[in-house]
């Protein structure tokens, strides 16, 4: 049964937990009028999706959040293990933060096989009392991936000889095996794929919506600095914050033209983003430089780097090594994408098209969103933005 994206988020503006039909009476019920009663007690609204996937759709929940255009966070489950999560809030930079700290959190705490409806009222529970991963808990899959194991050799014995041949045909084995499963997977999650594919009407709707909302956030953004800009520039400035103040000008005439153009692309809107966020770092560079001056002790806050991954995911929390142009290069990520990197995960790139933008040649590949390369403004210079 093809899961339709618009009913759905239709019927979650009455009723705030969907279940599929053809699910219906094999979720816990236990389970799940636990997780109703504790969406009750979280400050914002939780929305919860049970549909009757082998493997989640995230485009499809993404779709479902698109179409119900409210805020809060967008829970999809199966009846087996499997949950995802989506969410959306605007001009609650904190708020999101914390939300995908709880996830983090949660993840931790169950495994691969725990049911789905554990899974969510795991989560739910962090949602309604959240709680702050401590540095030990963040450090201890690193310690455990960097363990050592001790090999003892003995030389006179034909059993390493016996032992590497078993291992060897073991991992064949093994090998097989993985790759056979790999490959269902695969077809799967294909299969999936055009099953749940929507209409090419509706993916232009979606992705309409999508621009749509990030221009309404952008805008708000741009009114702030454009103001800040104007104040800075009628003052008396030394020649490094003339020169600072210039550069957010810059930034910042760009990301408007972006904005202003229709035909800009979500990508390109992720970009305005970064440009006003390098726009906000100089003039906020400005505000301590001034402020130190002044002789006031207090450390003003530097505006932080948005995800290079996906810079809709917000404000960096760390960085990640990844490889860019045959080399090895840091760059900033979120929480959630320093996860996915840690476990090995897929990342969650921000799509240029049909593809993961780092696979393209726009400018925004280039230079990672900025960070890499020359000066990102200088780059979109080159190209006559």
């Amino acid at each position: 049964m093809t899961v339709d994206a618009e009913q759905v988020a239709k019927a979650l503006q009455t009723d705030p937990v969907y279940i599929e039909e053809s699910l219906a009476g094999s979720l816990n019920p236990a389970l799940m009028d636990k997780a109703e009663a504790t969406m009750g007690n979280v400050d914002y609204d939780v929305y919860v999706i049970a549909v009757d996937q082998d493997f989640l759709d995230s485009d499809l929940l993404e779709q479902i959040k698109v179409f119900n255009g409210g805020e809060g966070v967008y829970v999809m489950i199966n009846g087996g293990s499997a949950l995802t999560v989506d969410q959306h809030f605007e001009d609650q930079h904190e708020l999101q933060m914390q939300v995908m700290e709880q996830l983090s959190i949660a993840r931790d705490e169950w495994n691969v096989g725990t049911p789905s409806t554990t899974k969510l009222n795991t989560l739910l529970d962090l949602y309604a009392d959240p709680q702050t991963k401590t540095e030990e808990e963040a450090g201890t899959a690193q310690e455990a991936s960097g363990s050592e194991v001790q090999t003892v050799d003995d030389s006179g014995s034909f059993a390493p000889m016996f032992l590497g041949i078993a291992v060897l045909v073991l991992a064949i084995v093994i090998a097989g095996i993985w790759f056979t499963r790999s490959w269902r997977q695969r077809s799967t999650k294909k299969r999936l794929r055009m099953k749940y594919q929507l209409p090419d009407r509706l993916l232009e709707r979606v992705d309409s919506l999508q621009r749509r909302s990030l221009r309404e956030t952008i805008n708000a953004d741009t009114t702030q600095i454009a103001d800040e800009i104007d104040r800075l520039q009628t003052q008396n400035l030394d020649a490094p914050d003339s020169e600072k103040v210039e550069r957010s000008l810059d930034a910042y005439q760009i990301a408007r033209r972006i904005v202003d153009d229709e035909d800009s692309e979500r990508i390109d809107l992720a970009g305005a983003m970064v440009l006003l966020r390098q726009a906000g770092r100089e003039i906020a560079e400005v505000g301590a430089g001034r402020t130190k001056k002044a002789g006031t002790r207090g450390r003003s806050k530097l505006p932080q780097s948005l995800c290079t991954i996906n810079p809709l995911h917000g404000e960096a929390q760390s960085t990640t090594r990844l490889d860019a142009d045959g080399t090895g290069v840091r760059v900033p990520v979120c929480r959630s994408c320093q996860n996915d990197r840690q476990a090995a995960n897929q990342l969650q790139w921000i799509f240029d098209g049909d593809r993961p933008y780092v696979e393209g040649d726009s400018v925004w590949a280039q230079t990672l969103f900025g960070a890499i390369g020359s000066d990102l403004v200088t780059a979109l210079h080159r190209q006559g933005r």
